[in-house]
This record gives structure tokens, sequence and C-alpha cells, in this order.
């Protein structure tokens, strides 16, 4: 009996705790709470241009603000300088999105299969292997851009926009490919993949018939690597700027050699999968593209 009123007792103290832990108070705020419409910092150029010239026309969303989550955070990886942002955005669409544009005769082609999110960081995401990544492709949903505090529109022909290039062109590739499969025949082409790609140089992968030491890592990337050194290298007629021309001749062994005819056998699995899958034709948007890439410093 006595132990049936104590455990009363604790009972009643610990209802009589709780209610007045839950007792409605009374709270005045001077200020909307951060999250609860209080957190807006309006809009800035860069906003309004991003809005207007890529969610508008493509449906994309772009993320430059440092948000918690979007990135990898086992790497160092910063933020995009804002002032950076824009001049890049706007190199970008001109050497990329244009080109396109022109080639398929409206916007409707980039947005019914670009990803409608774009993620912008300030630097590169280092490997442990000591590789460094430039780009990703999220399941044809998202797409991230590193480097774009390198970016600078000073030094004519800059390595820095043809890699931005290189790698736009790469992962819009991948998500191509994941709508319309490449040949499977192409695998066959130069069959020895490896892991070990990051050991190996791309003039010595030019040798073995690959376009670039990561073409070595995977056909999926070998074929976008095609497609993106094609599409930015440019192709005869543009005297001074026709890098892909320049490796097939100094750097493959040359017309004869392997290597020099497995990258020709790629190259036309390229232009076929292009013409047939999309109905594009692929050196004529190769050569938009990379008069559009050298037309951007005149």
């Amino acid at each position: 009996m006595k132990w049936n009123i104590f455990r009363t007792i604790i009972l009643l103290l610990v209802l009589a705790t709780g209610w007045s832990a839950c007792k409605k108070e009374n709270v005045h705020l001077d200020t909307i709470p951060v999250g609860l419409g209080g957190d807006s910092t309006g809009q800035t150029p860069t906003d309004v241009f991003i809005y207007d010239s890529l969610t508008v026309p493509y449906n994309i969303a772009v993320y430059y603000k440092w948000q918690p989550g979007q990135l990898d955070f086992p790497y160092e990886i910063v933020p995009p300088r804002e002032t950076q942002v824009m001049p890049a955005l706007k190199a970008l669409m001109a050497i990329t999105f244009v080109p396109f544009n022109d080639q398929t005769g409206s916007t409707v082609f980039l947005r019914k299969y670009l990803p409608k999110v774009l993620k912008m960081a300030g630097s590169g995401q280092y490997q442990s292997n000591g590789s460094i990544i430039l780009g990703q492709a999220e399941g044809g949903t998202a797409m991230l851009l590193y480097m774009i505090n390198d970016f600078t529109r000073q030094i004519k022909d800059s390595a820095v926009l043809k890699e931005m290039g290189h790698t736009m062109h790469h992962e819009f590739g991948h998500i191509l490919n994941q709508n319309i499969a490449y040949p499977v025949s192409f695998k066959q082409i130069t069959p020895a993949y490896t892991g070990n790609w990051y050991n190996i140089s791309d003039q010595a992968a030019r040798k073995q018939g690959f376009i670039s030491a990561y073409a070595e890592s995977d056909p999926g990337e070998d074929f976008v690597e095609m497609v993106a050194t094609m599409l930015i290298g440019g192709r005869n007629g543009l005297s001074g700027y026709d890098d892909y021309e320049k490796i097939m001749a100094e750097q493959t062994g040359g017309p004869g050699s392997d290597s020099y005819e497995l990258l020709r056998a790629k190259e036309a699995a390229v232009v076929d999968y292009y013409a047939r899958a999309w109905h594009i034709d692929f050196y004529e948007l190769q050569a938009r593209c990379r008069r559009a890439l050298t037309g951007y410093f005149q």
C-alpha cells in the first residue's frame, strides 16, 4: 500500500513537471526567424542573370552560394567567388550552349536534356590518387562544375575556358548516353581499360589508341572523352586552333599507325552515334563549337 502511494506521488510530480514544461508561452518577436521568411538576402545581378539566361530558357537552377551538403565534404572544396560566376557562365554558354542551339535550331534540345541543376565550386576536387575532378553529372539531374575561381578571359585561348568547355561537353555526353546508349561495339575497339589510368600520361594513352589517360578508365568515359576533345579541339580549317587534329597528327604515330587508326575508328563511332541517335551532324557541331571558342576572345 505504501509503495502504491509512493508511486502515485512520483507520477503526480512527473505530470506536474511535464505540465509546467509544456505550458504555452507568449513569444514576442521583433524580427522574423531565419528559415521562416526572414532569410532573404535579395536578388543580386548574378541572380537576375541566372534567372533570365538559364532558368527561363532552360529550366535550370544554378547553385553558386555555399550550401552545406551540396558537395563532397571529405574534400577541401572552396566556394566560387560571386564576381567569377556570371563571367564564367556567360563564357560557358557561349562556347557550349549556343553551338548546340544553332545546330538544332532552337533551345528545345538543351532544355529537354540538360540537367535541371547546375552546381558551381571555386576549386577542383582533388583525389587521393593525385587526380582531380573538374566536373560531375549526377544521374542526368544535376551537373557540378569546379575551378570557377580560375576562370579568366584575359588569356587568349585560355586553358581554363577550354577545360570548362571540355567538362561540359564530357558530362553532357554522359547524359545523352543515359538516354540513348552508345553502341556496344565501341567497347571492342580498344578493350584494354584499366583502373590505373592516373598513372598513365595523355601522350602514352594516345599511343595506345585512347584520346586521354582518363579515357582508359572505362568505355563510357572513353566515349565522352572523344566527344569532348573533338568538340573543343576543332577540325581542319581553323589554323592554330585544331588541337584535336594536332593530337592526331603528332601524338598517335600518324596515319597508318595502329593508335591513329583506332582513334579514327572511335571518331567514326561518335559521328555515327550523334547522327543516328540525335540526328545531329557532329562535324558541323564540332566546327560551330570551335568557332565559338576561338571567337570568344576576339
